[in-house]
Parts: C-alpha cells; structure tokens; sequence
C-alpha cells in the first residue's frame, strides 16, 4: 500500500535533498578553512565548539539556500529536468538566498559562525563566492545525479498486467515520474482482450502472462501492477501468486496511481478498495493534536493580521458600497450548514440576476479591491473565526455551497465522503490544484480530498500548511 511519506517526499527526492544539503555545507565549512580564504588557523580534524558554531552555521546557510531552490521550484522534477530551465532557475534561486542570507548577516550579528574566518561580517563577500560555487556544483551533481539512476537502474522495477487505457495510463504516468524511485519495463496484455494501440512514446508490450514468472525473475521486476480491463473471472490469480511467492509485490492500479498523484481514482474506484485498504483511521489522538494545531493557528493568525483587517476593512468601505465583511451558507462535516465569514471582494448584487454560480477568471463581479483580497488570500482571514469555534478545521476540504453539493453528490462518485471531516480554509486539494469553477474540477478536487481523509494525520497537516505558504506566495489558483 502507497505510503503518506512517498507522497510527501519520495525517496529518490529525499536522497536528492540530503546530497544537497551535505554539498552545501561541505563548500560553506570547508571553502572556509583552507587557503585562500580562511584568516584563522583552524583544522576540520578536531572536534570543538568551534566546529559545532560552524557545523549550525553551515547547516543553517543550506537550508535557507534549499528554501530558495524549492521557491523556485528546483525540487519539481518536471520543472527542473530542462537543462536551460535549470540554469536559469538556479540563477534566480542563487541571488533569492544570498539576498537572505544577507539580510540574516545584518540583523543577527551573531547568529553566523564560522570557524575558519576571523570576522564573518567583514568578509561576506567570501561567503558570497561560496554559495555562488556551491550553486555551480548543485548544477553538475543534479546532472551527475539523474546520469547515475538512469545509467545503473537504481530503482524498483515494475510490469504492469493489463490491457485497459487505465494500464497504459499508468504505465505512463511512471515513466514521466523518475523522481518517484520506479523504473517502468513495460505492459503485459491480458490474454482474449483486443491489443492496446501503441503510439510514439507509449510504453512497450512485454510479454504474455504465461511467462509472468520467468520475466520477473529476469528483469529483476520488484513490483507487479495489476490493471485489468475485464476482472470477474478473469484474475490471473495463479500465475500472481507465483510472482508473490518469489517475493514481488503485487498490487492493484489505484495503490500505484494513489501512491504517484497523491490522490483517489475516484472514476474507476471500487467500493472495496476503500472499504478493505488501510486508512481512514481518525485516532483520537490525531484528533486532538489537529484541533490543538487549529486553535493555535486561529489565535495566531488573527493576533498577527489584525493591524492588516483594520486596513482591509477601511479600503473595502471606501472603494464599493456594502457591508465589510460577506457571509455564506455552505456544508461543514456530516452536511450541517453553517455560515462562512469572509472580507467581501464582490459587488452585494452580484448574484441577483445569475443566482449561485461558481466564481470565473476575471470574473466582473468582483471589486478592484477584491482582486488585491483574492489573490493575496486576505479575505480568507475572518474564517480563523470559524476555527475557533470549531466549525472548521485549518485543513481540510474546502467548504462548499448545498446548492452545488446537491448537484455534485448526483453527479460524481463518493461525492459525500468528503463531509466525514470538518472542512478546511486550506486543504490537500486546494495546494494541488487550481481553483475549482465546474464538475469536472470539483471531481479532481475530491480526489485530493480523499487521499487527505485517507492519510489524515499532524504530519500531513503541516505539510499542507508549508505548502499554502508557498501557493499564497506564487498567487497560484485563486479568482
């Protein structure tokens, strides 16, 4: 069964970060302490405090530099498997970390240590030159990295049994993710089932099921996915169960799919996999570390964005006629209505004349002040209110109106789940995807939402939360 972590942070992505980290702080510590640019007779070969300082130190600069690489989207593997993409992005995430490595320097004076420099805050300009070349190694080691997975396999292989479009999907889906630690041999086809159609790039046709066995024993397969078109009857149970006995793992589509995308299959889901699978677990105990996390978060955010409401409030009653703040019906756990609270960012006659419609790109009803709300997520913020009274969680499924749940419950499958939690300002769905504005995006979003519901726990929550930060900071998928 996939995994939270692997969804988190896939192995090979993991190993990737920790090389990085140890790059960085081995240029930083060690460019340092050698000539030409140490001005203090240190050895690395003692331990001391001295090296602890600068072991923190170090540790220190890697992580504010490996913050700027995944602000700049460095640890999409998508993004940064271009070559000229790559070195351009480094550039922009190379000054973004000096920039706050600068910043750090001059308001805490003595939080930088290093061991081999005399005075760090006269001699920055070393420190500078450092990051610079440890920018250049990150962008020979990614290209020595991604060469060594590729060129020596070191990866789990898998076959994919099936001759359904889900099996071909799939198979694609792994080979455009490298990151995840799989490598893909190929599609065995079931037997009585029309061929699947090969195209340019489409992954290759293996063999038969009757040599299942011997194939994995010569490929050295670790995983068996099994996708097939026709089920009732028509599991190759026996030759499975020889895989499963030489000790590969033999799972079914969703698992894979569920473990790649970080959501549910919900199109082509059977009842039984949510029912018999692993999750959907609400332990008491994450229960109450998540509403703990709730309350703090609510208390926090409000007492740190007061001075900002005040200002929010002012700027919406001088730029549009209404009330300041906007509040709307929508479904909270188990499909109790309550009442959302929110900065209003549209006209108060903006449903007049259309009713409930879901919110456009550049839709005209919403004020020129609202743009600026929408975009910023500030006029999310009143709903900490809602949290602290417990209506809502910090994460969750995003709340939606009963006149659109009514319609989507009728429309897509397990629709109603999604209300066996309390619903969320922020959520798994929201940080995955962009703004949902029809059927078939609210169909995507449930997917997210119930990979979330599935794999609820603290961890998962503070991971979303990271995650919110950087959406608001790209402006990604608000209207």
């Amino acid at each position: 069964m996939p995994t939270l972590a692997e969804q988190i942070i896939p192995r090979r992505k993991l190993l990737l970060m920790l090389c990085e980290t140890v790059l960085f702080m081995a240029v930083v510590l060690i460019g340092t302490s050698v000539e030409p640019l140490t001005t203090k007779s240190f050895t690395l070969l003692s331990w001391s405090s001295d090296l602890l300082r600068g072991l923190l130190t170090s540790f220190t600069i890697a992580v504010i530099c490996q913050a700027s690489l995944s602000y700049n989207d460095l640890y999409d593997w998508k993004t940064a498997q271009n070559r000229a993409e790559l070195a351009h992005r480094l550039a922009h995430a190379a000054f973004y970390a000096l920039v706050m490595l600068g910043f750090l320097s001059m308001v805490t004076h003595s939080v930088f240590f290093l061991p081999g420099l005399d005075n760090i805050h006269s001699e920055t300009w070393k420190l500078i030159v450092l990051v610079g070349i440890a920018f250049g190694g990150v962008f020979a080691f990614r290209h020595g990295f991604h060469w060594f997975f590729y060129k020596w396999r070191f990866g789990e292989r898998v076959v994919v049994v099936g001759s359904s479009v889900e099996a071909q999907q799939l198979a694609r889906m792994v080979l455009d993710s490298p990151m995840s630690g799989f490598e893909m041999l190929g599609i065995i086809e079931e037997p009585g089932q029309p061929p699947l159609p090969q195209g340019p790039g489409d992954p290759p046709l293996v063999g038969s099921l009757d040599n299942l066995r011997q194939l994995c024993r010569d490929e050295d397969i670790s995983r068996v996915v099994v996708a097939l078109r026709e089920r009732r009857g028509k599991v190759p149970v026996d030759r499975l169960l020889e895989c499963r006995m030489d000790g590969v793992q033999v799972e079914e589509r969703e698992a894979m799919y569920e473990r790649l995308t970080g959501k549910l299959s919900v199109e082509s889901m059977r009842p039984s996999y949510l029912i018999y699978g692993r999750g959907f677990t609400k332990d008491p105990l994450t229960m109450v570390m998540k509403r703990v996390l709730d309350i703090l978060t609510a208390t926090i955010g409000l007492s740190v964005s007061l001075p900002i409401c005040i200002l929010t409030a002012i700027a919406i009653k001088l730029t549009s006629r209404g009330p300041v703040f906007f509040c709307q019906e929508r479904c909270g756990q188990d499909g109790a209505p309550f009442k959302v609270i929110k900065f209003r960012t549209m006209r108060t006659d903006a449903e007049k004349e259309s009713g409930p419609v879901w919110a456009q790109k550049n839709d005209s009803r919403v004020t020129a002040i609202g743009r600026f709300l929408r975009l910023s997520r500030i006029d999310e913020i009143p709903q900490f209110l809602n949290i602290l009274s417990g209506r809502m969680s910090f994460v969750g499924p995003r709340p939606e109106r009963p006149h659109f749940v009514a319609q989507l419950q009728d429309a897509i499958p397990f629709y109603p789940l999604r209300h066996t939690v309390k619903p969320g300002l922020t959520g798994w769905a929201q940080v995955r995807h962009p703004y949902g504005a029809s059927i078939e995006d609210a169909q995507e979003k449930l997917r997210y939402d119930l990979y979330y519901i599935k794999n609820m726990s603290l961890l998962f929550d503070l991971n979303i939360i990271l995650r919110t930060v950087d959406v608001i900071l790209h402006r990604k998928g608000s209207r």
